[in-house]
């Protein structure tokens, strides 16, 4: 069976198909990974073969005009308010507006290739308009909490000019499918067909360094802030402040940021481990605490490590992961305005000295681990490509 997997250009949207991908491959399928040029060293990267189709765009530029906010706005109360605030139908013009860039090069390839399967994230829209377009069922693969299904309404609207240049008239932003690979404690009642699957993290490629094969001496505290904020407006950063609150605690500190990004940290404070972008399961293993932004991927890979996470949420997709999260026990959020370093250092210490949170942590991690590995379901994806065949 040919498979093709699509995703738009920011690696943190490709990297949670990756597993299914290898997974499909590895059972003797055929795999291409279609995505605007940016995103080809990602893929090829991870080990499959890339097809670059349409044209980069600046996401964060895209982001700054959705959210409404300067490059260069200083970061006040009043902002944080209005970041966290949903976005709704404007967010979802914005992945329309990233669909338009990438699926006239998706559907021709799709239409020249032949899958049997279209693989696609859920922001991902040209996903679905290429599967329509030759006729074959979409699987839409979640990364964390299903966000988009607030606007399970408004999407089939703002994508209809684009599914009628390709003569399509049904398609399922939502998928034939969704795979989704949260634990059942933080996943969104909902109603369409779904298949469970395990969430195998993975982060990008790197080399394991040295010291990280030596099982840490004290208890390992891991601060990220990924890649976005920094890219759409430095002052969101809050890694350094995040440092600053946690200095001189009882704790290994291990700061993971991208090379281009360590001028946002400030000033390190003595005993601060600072590394080069160290994918987050290489590191998570061997951590009691995890302190970040609440991106998809790095929050789902927390949870399956079973590692405590402080969450300090920014923007609505994070809030609402965050949200989703909190009820189980195995994170605490905080809010950006309230997060004065005494507010920190007290969390961090609860989080590190009440084994509650690690054993609600590793209580979901376990609920986690349970589901269906990739591997598991690739005969669910084989038995629905042949029906869709058998009913043509």
């Amino acid at each position: 069976m040919r498979v093709l997997f699509s995703a738009w250009a920011w690696p943190p949207h490709y990297y949670p198909m990756v597993p299914l991908a290898w997974a499909l491959r590895n059972a003797g399928h055929e795999i291409r990974v279609a995505g605007p040029p940016a995103l080809a060293e990602a893929i090829t990267m991870s080990g499959q073969p890339a097809v670059e189709v349409g044209e980069d765009c600046d996401f964060s530029q895209l982001t700054r005009d959705t959210m409404h906010i300067d490059r260069d706005a200083p970061a006040t109360v009043e902002l944080w308010k209005q970041l966290r605030k949903p976005k709704g139908e404007r967010a979802l013009r914005m992945f329309v507006d990233i669909a338009e860039t990438m699926v006239d090069g998706l559907v021709e390839f799709a239409r020249a290739w032949e899958p049997d399967l279209v693989v696609h994230g859920p922001t991902t829209y040209a996903g679905p308009i290429a599967a329509a377009a030759v006729g074959v069922p979409n699987v839409r693969v979640l990364m964390a909490p299903d966000i988009a299904y607030r606007g399970r309404d408004i999407e089939p609207v703002l994508l209809r000019p684009l599914a009628e240049r390709f003569g399509v008239t049904e398609f399922s932003p939502q998928g034939t499918l969704t795979v989704d690979p949260c634990p059942p404690s933080i996943q969104l009642p909902t109603d369409y067909p779904k298949q469970l699957m395990r969430y195998i993290a993975y982060n990008g490629p790197a080399e394991v360094p040295e010291w990280l094969l030596e099982p840490p001496s004290r208890r390992r505290v891991c601060i990220t802030w990924g890649t976005t904020l920094a890219k759409v407006n430095p002052n969101l950063v809050l890694a350094g402040q995040m440092l600053e609150a946690v200095a001189g605690i009882d704790a290994e500190v291990v700061v993971t940021v991208a090379p281009s990004h360590r001028e946002h940290l400030g000033p390190i404070p003595d005993g601060i481990r600072v590394v080069d972008a160290l994918p987050l399961h290489l590191l998570l293993p061997s951590c009691d605490l995890m302190i970040h932004q609440g991106g998809n991927g790095t929050t789902m890979t927390g949870v399956v490590n079973g590692v405590p996470q402080l969450i300090v949420p920014q923007f609505p997709d994070q809030a609402f992961v965050a949200n989703q999260l909190a009820p189980t026990g195995a994170a605490a959020v905080l809010l950006p305005e309230d997060a004065g370093p005494d507010t920190v250092r007290g969390l961090v210490t609860d989080l590190l000295e009440n084994p509650q949170w690690r054993d609600d942590a590793r209580r979901l991690a376990d609920e986690a681990n349970a589901q269906p590995a990739p591997t598991e379901i690739v005969p669910v994806l084989e038995r629905l490509a042949a029906r869709e065949h058998a009913a043509v």
